[in-house]
């Protein structure tokens, strides 16, 4: 039952890069690329410090991908009300005043995990105190920074999931949440535990996406083995009742299949 790696089922990492003034967007890339905007010197080389540090990180913990936001200044992050996973934020002023009091009050209290560059030590005290995750100096970024961002990595759970488009917008759709699909024309219904989403995508390319929990069980059906009841002659009862056909022909794999996957997560356990 294994299934082809693809980036469509990592866990997405957004993060934001920033610097302690300035205030406007520049860019925004479905993945790890240097801005393309105009950009001072110093603050693009920082971000393709970032870059590399990034793509570094992710070479090593392959269940996530990333999505990179730069931004000049915290106001444009702060404005931009989206959640981020990391927040990497250059200090180089690092005058007691560097941050504004609204800027170190929103990083303070942001559920990212804040790494904090900076050219010496001056920011250390202020860095403590908006409780950053980590604190690299400049000089030491090529070793520190992906270290730091690998360490991130590792306190995130990598939840599974496909990315699909539905009724027009982008969504994350984690394993856990989906109970069974069930083909309907050239589209697919994903039925959740108190909703369903419509997805134009065959049943042979989520099955592809899918991981190892999930069973084609008929032509038209693809059900999570971790909400499974018990497989009758001609169904599968899910844990909240409801009912999944099952094929005839497909029925002999299906048990043999789904007690294997019992005893693997029951050896996990």
């Amino acid at each position: 039952m294994g299934r082809q790696k693809n980036k469509e089922n990592m866990r997405m990492v957004r993060v934001a890069v920033t610097s302690d003034s300035g205030g406007q967007i520049l860019s925004e890339k479905g993945g790890v690329q240097p801005c393309r905007q105009p950009f001072s010197e110093g603050m693009l080389s920082f971000q393709q410090e970032v870059d590399k540090s990034i793509a570094l990180a992710l070479e090593k913990n392959k269940a996530f991908s990333c999505q990179l936001t730069s931004y000049q200044g915290m106001a444009g992050v702060m404005n931009s009300k989206k959640v981020f996973d990391i927040v990497v934020l250059y200090v180089g002023k690092e005058e007691a005043d560097s941050l504004k009091t609204e800027e170190m009050h929103w990083l303070k209290n942001t559920s990212a995990r804040v790494i904090c560059v900076a050219n010496g030590t001056s920011f250390l005290k202020d860095a403590f105190r908006i409780g950053v995750f980590r604190y690299v100096l400049r000089e030491d970024i090529e070793k520190d920074l992906p270290e730091a961002i690998g360490e991130v990595l590792q306190e995130i759970k990598p939840v599974r999931g496909l990315r699909l488009t539905i009724n027009g917008e982008a969504k994350w759709v984690p394993f856990e949440d989906i109970y069974y699909i069930e083909a309907f024309g050239d589209e697919a219904i994903i039925y959740k535990k108190d909703t369903y989403s419509t997805v134009r995508k065959t049943m042979n390319y989520l099955l592809e996406q899918l991981g190892d929990a999930f069973y084609r069980c008929h032509k038209s059906y693809i059900v999570n083995f971790d909400y499974v009841q018990r497989i009758d002659t001609d169904s599968i009862i899910l844990k909240d009742a409801r009912s999944v056909p099952v094929s005839v022909r497909r029925r002999g794999g299906l048990l043999k299949i789904y007690n294997h996957y019992e005893e693997s997560m029951e050896k996990n356990r």
